[in-house]
């Protein structure tokens, strides 16, 4: 016998995240109904309010899966999860080596989601911390990641994108920031100068595993003046190495950085 405080409409809605989270495939409306034994009309009202708190995500062609946002949730539980276990000490000996601001990141539709940052200075005028967002298309990390896809979803992401722009460095045009992916892929780490904050510059590697699928991006900040090419080199150098020495512990054993060859 259930508890008689026991809500069958919270217990749907959590339902269906679950559904989401054992699927391996974006799901339609009818799939979703079907495995939660709902009419169609009530499972798109719990699927337009998860859409709409920001935990599914609905595509062009109308099939759903789960949002970044969902991490939100269990962050205590992500903190010790085995990808932050494995990067945290490489990003926290390099921040302490280079008295730089490391970060990991990965990418969430249009933004890229902080997991894990060990901050030297700020930047910005706002707190950024495990689960902050920024926009991908001005940000170094944001760039990479961008790179990793294909270019039929690369196109479309352009195409989904609003470019506005927060200083005036920052990439509005579509056309532009296609070349700008096409260069980061050229090198194999993503650069933003300016883009974010005037006071800005940033550096980023991909993190690769096995299937050579990027997964994350640890991304190095900088003030914007101390951007002098024997800094840049010896930071990029330094980003690869480790990216590359992460990349091949989940497996990845394929080039580095430049993965299109």
């Amino acid at each position: 016998m259930r508890d008689r405080n026991y809500i069958k409409s919270c217990a749907r809605g959590i339902r269906i995240l679950e559904i989401f989270g054992e699927s391996s495939r974006s799901l339609t409306l009818t799939e979703v109904a079907k495995l939660i034994k709902l009419s169609k009309t009530t499972t798109q009202r719990f699927i337009r309010t998860l859409c709409s708190m920001g935990y599914l995500n609905m595509d062009q062609n109308k099939r759903y899966s789960l949002n970044m946002k969902i991490l939100s949730l269990g962050f205590s539980f992500f903190n010790n999860s085995s990808l932050i276990k494995l990067v945290q000490p490489y990003v926290d000996k390099l921040s302490s080596e280079l008295n730089k601001t490391v970060n990991l990141v990965v990418l969430d539709n249009l933004e890229i989601v902080y997991l894990y940052r060990r901050e030297v200075k700020r930047f910005l005028n706002y707190d950024l911390h495990a689960g902050s967002r920024l926009p991908a298309y001005c940000t170094a990390a944001g760039k990479i990641l961008l790179a990793g896809l294909t270019d039929e979803k690369l196109k479309k992401w352009i195409s989904s994108v609003d470019l506005k722009p927060i200083t005036s460095k920052t990439i509005t045009s579509k056309d532009l920031l296609w070349k700008e992916i096409m260069k980061t892929r050229k090198r194999g780490y993503g650069i933003c100068d300016k883009e974010l904050s005037m006071d800005l510059y940033s550096l980023a590697v991909p993190l690769v595993r096995e299937q050579g699928e990027i997964i994350a991006a640890i991304n190095v900040t900088m003030d914007a003046k101390d951007t002098e090419n024997r800094i840049k080199k010896e930071i990029v150098s330094r980003l690869i190495e480790m990216g590359q020495q992460i990349s091949q512990m989940l497996g990845y054993k394929g080039p580095y950085p430049k993965l299109w060859l």
